[in-house]
């Protein structure tokens, strides 16, 4: 299952990345929340997505997740 790690800021929009089935890391820019989450939708199948807050940062990127 893909997981899409996202970054929201409601003035410069929302920035994501995931790794697709091969491995391959995708970095994405959306203007808004509502475009990302339509894309999620329609394109990534409803994957699960976490946003990266203050709190959870670190250990994210010691997991080399994001």
């Amino acid at each position: 299952m893909t997981i899409i790690y996202y970054e929201y800021e409601r003035i410069l929009g929302v920035n994501s990345t995931y790794d697709d089935a091969s491995g391959q890391r995708h970095y994405d820019y959306f203007s808004s929340l509502f475009a990302f989450k339509q894309w999620v939708s329609y394109e990534m199948n409803n994957a699960k997505t976490i946003e990266i807050t203050d709190l959870n940062y670190k250990n994210l990127a010691s997991r080399g997740l994001i």
